[in-house]
């Protein structure tokens, strides 16, 4: 599938780009709300535990003061009936400001803990609500990529870097293991043997690898790093890639660091294998779940800032949407084409006065967005 501009030029992303807006908008229109409602309710109990707080620390405040008056009053007194009764009052002090403090601090716990239980409740609503948004994939980001077998079966993590905002999505696999032969074909590397029937010695052999399994691969644009190993788990093999250089293990050996190894190892099969198994692990993604967001370090859910993550996302879609306005030919509408690997044409458009209307509904917020977006000068 391609998709170009109005005029026929390539879009620079290959992305559906009016999809894209338009499953922003509506997320952004059903996640905003959680967010404030959310931000609202903490609000009411942040300002009834800061009361609290206070009143613990008054009470303490007020309780020492009512000590050192009675002992002001009594410490020059040797008689019985006066120590008597500045001991009663001091029990009597003792026993008031401890319950009363408990009963504060039992309500600040339960506060807590409903702070705690709104925070999990919204988490667990607002990645839910993102997750189709982050599924597909925000422009603009740096991607670095981590699966792992687990029990025989694949698992993996994304994690994902944009202007300040990073996101990690756990993903499973359509496949439960991957072999070299089944993603990349024949794999031969050599290794040294003992050989020969009266005098031992070591000799370069090729051994086939077609039938060993991925352990382990990570990579991101620049750098991969792969494990394998046969199904005995007696024999292994591990590739570290940084640009166009690698460095082989295999069996004990570094191949790449034996002379002698290299001149029968054929490294662009190496490097073909590891080209095969990035395409193959970013195609076969059954399913995306977002689990972490984080804004300049920081929980963005715990710390309400879905509404800034938000603004940096249609920050991405800024320059898109003003270069298809720029190449269409009506001015309130963002248009591109489409053509089908069939060779079938169509175009595809949204207008600026739909996104606006949209986002408008969400009040100064949905504005803001519009204004990020472009669809605000209509």
């Amino acid at each position: 599938m391609k998709y170009t501009f109005q005029d026929s030029t390539d879009l620079p992303l290959q992305r559906d780009i009016i999809k894209d807006v338009q499953n922003f908008v509506d997320i952004s229109r059903k996640v905003l709300p959680i967010e404030n409602a959310s931000i609202e309710k903490n609000d009411d109990l942040y300002r009834r535990r800061i009361s609290l707080e206070k009143g613990v620390d008054e009470l303490e405040s007020i309780n020492g003061k009512v000590l050192e008056v009675i002992n002001g009053l009594t410490e020059d007194s040797d008689m019985k009936e006066i120590l008597d009764y500045r001991n009663s009052v001091f029990d009597e002090c003792d026993a008031s400001f401890s319950k009363s403090t408990k009963t504060m601090l039992s309500e600040i716990e339960s506060i807590n803990k409903s702070i705690e239980d709104e925070n999990l409740g919204e988490s667990k609503q607002i990645l839910s609500a993102l997750n189709s948004l982050f599924e597909g994939g925000i422009y603009g980001t740096t991607d670095k990529f981590s699966i792992s077998m687990n029990r025989g079966v694949m698992r993996g993590r994304l994690l994902a870097t944009v202007a300040g905002m990073e996101y990690e999505s756990e993903l499973t696999f359509k496949d439960d293991l991957l072999t070299v032969r089944g993603t990349y074909g024949s794999l031969f590397l050599p290794t040294w043997s003992r050989s020969g029937i009266f005098y031992k010695e070591e000799k370069v052999k090729l051994e086939e690898v077609s039938d060993f399994i991925l352990t382990s691969l990570d990579f991101d644009e620049f750098i991969l790093s792969a494990s394998f190993e046969n199904k005995k788990s007696t024999k292994r093999f591990k590739i570290e890639m940084d640009g166009n250089s690698f460095i082989l293990h295999y069996h004990g050996n570094e191949v790449t660091a034996d002379p002698t190894l290299m001149q029968s190892l054929k490294s662009e099969h190496v490097i073909a294998l590891l080209d095969a198994f990035k395409e193959h692990i970013s195609s076969s993604i059954q399913k995306h779940t977002l689990v972490k967001l984080v804004l300049d370090g920081d929980d963005a859910i715990i710390n309400n800032q879905i509404f800034d993550c938000l603004k940096l996302i249609a920050e991405q879609f800024t320059d898109f949407i003003n270069e298809c306005l720029e190449r269409g030919y009506a001015k309130d509408e963002i248009t591109i084409k489409i053509e089908e690997s069939d060779g079938t044409r169509t175009e595809k458009y949204v207008s600026k006065t739909d996104l606006f209307d949209q986002l408008s509904e969400l009040g100064s917020e949905g504005l803001e967005l519009a204004s990020l977006l472009g669809v605000d000068n209509i």
